[in-house]
């Protein structure tokens, strides 16, 4: 009867963490949206031509918004798109420039396999699994992977994924967004948040080739899908978030996005104070929740002020055509 007791209870206390994994996995989500946004205006064609032909409060926002980019406290490092965005972005990620998009995805992997993990106390008894787990909880991702790659060989694949599925998945994404490699990240991200995105090619085959070409012997059978063993509490994946379609944009251009990042950063406090973290790293992963949900406001500050300043512009230009209409578009 007290395991019975204990096992329902740990059940519904890993339900509950659910809620703030999904969180960090929507802010992360909305974060590298608003950064995507803000850099098409700030490395586009348009803005910056405006800026550095006109000057003015137009030249002013472009900076602002350049700085908010590119902001240590804030986002980081945080070019995405075409162009000289991209371009950036590789040599941020070429540099080890850090990322507040990454960084809060990273957060909620980490989070998703300690849930996990905490889950199945019999993971400690085996020495590889708990190696490995030991690495996540000290943040040491690309030993965490060696160390599952070193079970993998030893032991099989079908053993090392049925040992730790379904934290793998996480495991590896978790190294995809901070390893040096660029081409692995939309990987590592649609573990990350749940939401596919198109896959660059690879020496100009696409991602969809080299996943039909990934199989084989030694891959794992699909867990059982009907239900669960009398005896046996059925406890849902927090690592697992559906996939799920692209958020709609809000509305209002950099404004819309600067109260959406507001939104998460006051989420994330929320989730920094949430009564169902516990365990021996509970307080570092407050903290650390804490540091980006005050890094997500400065961002949205960031992207305010900026919209601010080129709101500014167009009403001084009035509302016809013209570059102060920029930041709506």
């Amino acid at each position: 009867m007290p395991d019975a007791v204990t096992s329902a209870s740990t059940a519904a206390d890993i339900d509950l963490l659910d809620a703030p994994c999904r969180s960090l996995a929507e802010a992360a989500d909305a974060v590298g949206e608003a950064a995507r946004y803000a850099s098409g205006l700030a490395f586009g064609a348009r803005l910056p031509a405006a800026a550095l032909a006109r000057g003015g409060r137009t030249r002013l926002g472009w900076r602002t918004l350049v700085r908010t980019l590119t902001d240590p406290a804030g986002l980081g490092w945080a070019p995405r798109g075409r162009g000289v965005a991209r371009a950036g972005r590789l040599a941020g990620i070429l540099a080890g420039r850090e990322s507040l998009a990454v960084s809060i995805a990273v957060c909620g992997l980490k989070a998703r396999i300690r849930a996990a993990s905490a889950g199945r106390p019999e993971l400690l008894d085996d020495p590889g699994a708990a190696a490995v787990l030991g690495a996540v909880g000290a943040g040491r991702q690309a030993e965490a992977v060696r160390l599952f790659r070193a079970i993998m060989r030893e032991r099989g694949a079908e053993h090392a994924f049925s040992l730790l599925a379904p934290s793998f998945a996480d495991i590896l994404a978790w190294n995809a967004l901070t390893d040096a490699n660029p081409f692995n990240d939309h990987a590592g991200w649609q573990v990350a948040t749940g939401r596919a995105e198109t896959a660059e090619p690879v020496l100009g085959l696409g991602a969809a080739f080299w996943a039909f070409c990934d199989r084989g012997p030694g891959l794992p059978e699909r867990p059982p899908t009907g239900p669960a063993p009398a005896g046996r509490t059925a406890r849902r994946r927090v690592t697992q978030v559906p996939t799920r379609p692209a958020p709609r944009p809000p509305d209002g251009g950099l404004g819309g996005r600067a109260a959406a990042l507001r939104t998460h950063a006051f989420r994330l406090h929320g989730v920094s104070a949430a009564p169902e973290w516990h365990g021996p790293e509970a307080e570092a992963l407050r903290a650390e929740v804490a540091r980006l949900a005050t890094r997500c406001a400065t961002a949205a500050g960031g992207f305010a002020l900026a919209a601010a300043q080129l709101q500014g512009r167009a009403k001084g230009r009035g509302k016809g055509r013209g570059p102060g209409r920029l930041q709506d578009e």
